[in-house]
């Protein structure tokens, strides 16, 4: 009788090969096991799938395919069905590290086109910066302090706005609580507190030259001018418009290092003391160099600081209570300064707070001067 073809011939029903998409190897069903569920997580065998055919294509496309989808589904997989691929986002150290760089890089010829604002500093030490004699006052009236939440160089900017072109005698002075021994502190590394803010926004670190290193604890390094060529943290640190270095901000700036991690004695919870007597001495004479670089160079502007109540860990009332003893000695009395800002920035900081903000706020805002 001749064969019709209903009954197939032996030969031809060799097994199918699996690929395990756990393993990457495959296998051949037990006998009696059914093709579509030799895996209890991939259902399609190496002859249904071509060679070129991405993973993806073994899932549902519409819900015509929805039928074929195996019903124990690897977890792992079906969260990843809808998944986009994983993307890296840089951190916050890795992205100012590289806003450093590129800083760096760019100031050599900005420096160029602004030669009325050169990148000069000057070691201030006892030898060359002695007591206030008061024939030099300029006898000006008498100024409230103001305490801002506030960065540094936005601060100086709003106080008055000097340029390249339209540089005044005296641009404002800044005060910039330095590393005593590494210049811009760690702003190359992607570091964060007032020192890197300001390099990675203006010139300041080629100011602070290595030969001035360490800064003397009674003094300072002054850099009559440093030109802002970003915009700050919070809008993304672009770049001013470096075609226009006329308009280019300028600020001058002293540099002083803060006492780091005195020794402190709490009196009752958040109210901290110096433990050495010594220590707070040290940080008012630091005060007293400020007020001289700035008093000696005839600047009428200044924006101060919350000295070493950073990472330095300075008790913030001691600091507060230093600063004012400072302003009221004779030495400073008389009419030095026409305005004088403390730009405190604090996140979430208030006025009547117990933060940096807070306290320098409620000890210094509208003392006068």
């Amino acid at each position: 009788m001749t064969n019709t073809g209903a009954d197939p011939d032996p030969q031809d029903q060799k097994p199918k090969l699996y690929q395990s998409k756990l393993t990457s190897s495959f296998f051949r069903p037990k006998h009696g096991s059914r093709d579509d569920t030799t895996s209890p997580f991939f259902y399609k065998s190496v002859s249904e799938t071509s060679n070129n055919q991405s993973d993806t294509a073994i899932f549902p496309q519409n819900e015509s395919d929805s039928a074929k989808t195996p019903i124990n589904l690897h977890p792992e997989r079906r969260s990843n069905l809808a998944r986009p691929p994983p993307s890296l986002k840089p951190t916050r150290s890795v992205m100012l590290a590289h806003t450093a760089a590129e800083t760096k890089a760019l100031l050599p010829n900005v420096l160029k086109t602004t030669s009325k604002a050169p990148a000069d500093g000057i070691l201030c030490h006892p030898g060359n910066l002695s007591r206030l004699g008061s024939r030099s006052c300029p006898r000006l009236p008498q100024t409230a302090i103001r305490v801002l939440n506030a960065d540094t160089i936005d601060a100086a900017i709003d106080l008055s706005t000097p340029t390249v072109f339209h540089l005044p005698k005296k641009p404002v002075l800044v005060l910039n609580m330095a590393n005593a021994h590494h210049s811009g502190g760690g702003w190359l590394h992607g570091s964060l507190a007032q020192e890197e803010a300001m390099c990675y926004r203006s010139s300041l670190s080629f100011t602070l030259k290595f030969k001035h290193y360490p800064i003397p604890e009674a003094g300072g390094i002054y850099s009559p001018t440093v030109v802002v060529i970003r915009e700050n943290m919070s809008s993304g640190h672009g770049l001013k418009d470096l075609s226009k270095p006329d308009d280019l901000p300028v600020f001058s700036c002293v540099s002083v290092a803060a006492i780091r991690g005195p020794a402190v004695v709490k009196d009752a919870p958040g109210n901290e003391r110096y433990k050495r007597t010594s220590d707070r001495e040290y940080m008012k004479e630091k005060m007293r160099v400020v007020l001289r670089v700035a008093a000696v160079n005839g600047h009428r502007e200044l924006v101060l600081g919350a000295l070493g109540c950073g990472a330095f860990a300075n008790p913030r009332g001691e600091v507060v209570g230093c600063w004012k003893e400072v302003f009221t000695e004779s030495e400073f009395q008389g009419g030095w300064w026409e305005q004088i800002v403390f730009a405190v920035m604090e996140s979430g900081g208030t006025k009547d707070g117990s933060d940096n903000f807070g306290v320098f706020y409620k000890g210094l805002n509208g003392m006068m001067v």
